[in-house]
């Protein structure tokens, strides 16, 4: 609608400038004058119409739009004629004013028709040619229709303008208008082609895109489908093991049990000693094996889900003084001083007691492993606002908090020299940390490399039982 009323408003200009131009050809032999009322009018005539052929000729029609326009050429010319004031008196010969109506209405009705159907560039030649013979032709006939008679009755009135002031203001006027009609058309096709290439190198970035979205989504799909098969063959190696406790122990408690009753020389001596030697090995090598398979069916039975607690109420202070027992020989070994701190006032826990021994035994064997000679490691048991706290604190290698998610995971050795020099396949802390969440605590890891490591666990407060509620 903006481009519509542009150009009805320069093409009005264009044929009002004309009009008034044309009129310098017209010698009447009198003093000629136009009325500005008239005169301005006949432009807004000129300019509105034009405008309307115009929307008429894209919506509906082009002959009908060109022959609307044709009718405004008209108007304007006729009106623009009743502005002209001279001595005189006019005498109009219709057959003129019929005819110039005519020309103007037909030609320029086939000036749009040929302009709008555009089948091709060359559309635009005739379309040019009839509207210029319209306006012209329409102009020159109907100032042929037209005599005027001297009358000295009439005068000119004070508000007049010379035709000649009038047609070079409105020459120019008109000029200006046209010239930036067509600037701004230029630099409107300037901008169109340029949209056009940047809506193109659109199409082309989504139709990229798309074709992106789509690998990505197939990619997707493809690791999807890749990690439900990895989940379920956990699932089911997870699955296989815990149900494979049973067949993996029967057959090691029988080279445990054979080989205590042969060290044992229950049906009489084995004669060298070097046997009693062989077996010291084979029963220390099979009970560590069981041990190293209890772990790996523990993993296994967490992984599926089907660890379990078998919950009782017992002492923590005496568990923990129970471990350091247990594992002073291994300290007294290691050249390790092995202390334990318990707060006096610790309660009872209500738990796992087989759990809650392998999670001390774990973290102390843990501990004393990598703690060198001289070293100290200290286990401290005390009550907080969270709940219960255990803590082993060593002096050892340390670990780097970049290493920490190695150390948790099942199997994981933060460095590789470490599986050599230290023994251990890395369960023991993903071990403890599942015991311990399967008591719905947490287990923290803090640690410094070379200056050594210190691992918390917590248990809920709900867990602390009090003594006075034990011996009720």
């Amino acid at each position: 609608m903006i481009w519509l009323t542009g150009a009805g408003a320069v093409a009005g200009c264009g044929i009002w400038g004309t009009h008034f131009v044309a009129m310098l050809a017209y010698h009447a032999g009198f003093p000629l004058a136009f009325s500005p009322g008239l005169t301005i009018l006949s432009a807004v005539i000129a300019m509105t119409l034009c405008g309307a052929g115009f929307a008429l000729a894209l919506r509906v029609n082009g002959a009908l739009g060109g022959m609307l326009t044709g009718t405004a050429i008209s108007a304007m010319h006729y009106t623009g004629m009743a502005a002209v004031e001279l001595p005189a008196r006019a005498v109009w010969d219709m057959g003129y004013v019929a005819a110039s109506v005519l020309i103007g209405v037909s030609l320029s009705g086939l000036a749009l028709h040929f302009a709008v159907r555009r089948k091709s560039p060359h559309d635009y030649i005739p379309a040019a040619t009839f509207f210029l013979f319209a306006i012209v032709g329409l102009h020159f006939t109907a100032m042929s229709a037209v005599l005027y008679i001297p009358d000295g009755a009439r005068q000119l009135s004070g508000a007049v303008m010379n035709p000649f002031a009038l047609a070079v203001v409105v020459a120019a006027g008109a000029a200006f208008i046209v010239a930036q009609a067509l600037i701004v058309a230029v630099i409107d096709g300037h901008l169109e082609e340029r949209a056009k290439g940047e809506a193109q190198r659109m199409r082309e970035h989504i139709v990229a895109l798309e074709a992106t979205q789509k690998a990505l989504e197939h990619t997707s799909g493809e690791l999807s489908l890749a990690l439900e098969a990895a989940q379920a063959a956990s699932a089911s190696k997870s699955a296989f093991l815990a149900s494979m406790s049973h067949e993996l122990r029967t057959p090691l408690n029988a080279v445990l049990g054979f080989s205590e009753a042969m060290q044992q020389e229950i049906f009489g001596s084995l004669g060298s000693p070097h046997y009693r030697e062989y077996l010291g090995n084979i029963h220390d090598s099979g009970s560590h094996l069981l041990s190293l398979i209890n772990d790996i069916l523990d993993i296994a039975r967490f992984d599926a889900g089907r660890g379990e607690l078998q919950e009782e109420i017992f002492d923590p202070a005496k568990q923990v003084s129970d471990t350091i027992g247990m594992m002073s020989a291994q300290a007294a070994k290691a050249k390790v001083v092995l202390m334990g701190d318990i707060a006096p006032d610790l309660p009872c826990l209500k738990g796992d007691r087989r759990r809650m021994r392998q999670i001390l035994l774990n973290l102390v064997s843990n501990a004393l492993k990598f703690t060198p000679s001289g070293g100290k490691v200290t286990v401290h048991a005390l009550r907080s606002e969270r709940g219960f706290v255990l803590q082993v604190t060593d002096t050892g290698i340390g670990i780097a908090n970049s290493d920490f998610h190695k150390a948790l995971e099942p199997f994981g050795q933060v460095d590789s020299s470490l599986a050599r020099k230290y023994d251990g396949i890395g369960l023991g802390l993903p071990l403890t940390r599942q015991m311990v969440e399967l008591h719905g605590g947490a287990l923290e890891l803090d640690s410094v490399v070379g200056h050594g490591t210190t691992v918390t666990i917590t248990l809920p407060a709900w867990r602390l039982v009090s003594r006075a509620e034990v011996a009720a």
